[in-house]
């Protein structure tokens, strides 16, 4: 197998390069999974197949964001991506708790997230999310977070893709926008 470099990179207009995320989904009911998802002849992702419905989190600006981390093993030679998401949700209230405890307890989160500049991101499409870390937190300052955050992470042998258009993306899967 030959690894190469077919393409250079230019710099644009320093325009279309936000920070943070505006909106997350969580794919949820009773199924909830990703048989497959086709990717076009730029690797973004065309259609997404499986069950289940993505529920819509809306996030407050500038609170939560997206890394993803590489992975690389010389001896192995062996290359994989983390992906973290880190999220923020204020407001606490019994039913943000119940969400909370529910996420926390799955084994596999599957993701979509609207970035700032109007990309959607399918994160953690092979083997899922898991919560690695939260907590929910009353504050103690008026103007601190009384709600809760979640760290959300992956392992992944590819990085995360685009999707093409979040519109015609899905298969057997219900898209709440």
């Amino acid at each position: 197998m030959s690894c190469y470099i077919n393409a250079g990179y230019t710099l644009d207009c320093r325009n279309a390069s936000l920070g943070g995320l505006k909106t997350l989904w969580i794919l949820g009911d009773s199924g909830n999974t990703i048989s497959s998802f086709v990717q076009g002849s730029d690797d973004a992702i065309t259609t997404i197949s499986g069950s289940g419905t993505f529920y819509k989190f809306e996030l407050v600006k500038q609170s939560s964001g997206w890394e993803e981390a590489i992975a690389v093993n010389d001896t192995a030679q062996s290359v994989s991506f983390t992906p973290t998401l880190t999220l923020s949700f204020p407001k606490l209230t019994q039913a943000l708790r119940n969400t909370f405890f529910e996420l926390v307890k799955q084994n596999e989160i599957y993701a979509i997230i609207l970035d700032t500049n109007g990309r959607y991101w399918l994160v953690g499409p092979e083997n899922g999310l898991i919560a690695s870390e939260g907590s929910l937190q009353s504050g103690t300052a008026f103007s601190d977070l009384n709600g809760f955050t979640l760290t959300l992470t992956g392992a992944e042998p590819n990085p995360t893709n685009t999707i093409d258009d979040i519109a015609t993306a899905f298969s057997g899967i219900t898209f709440n926008a």
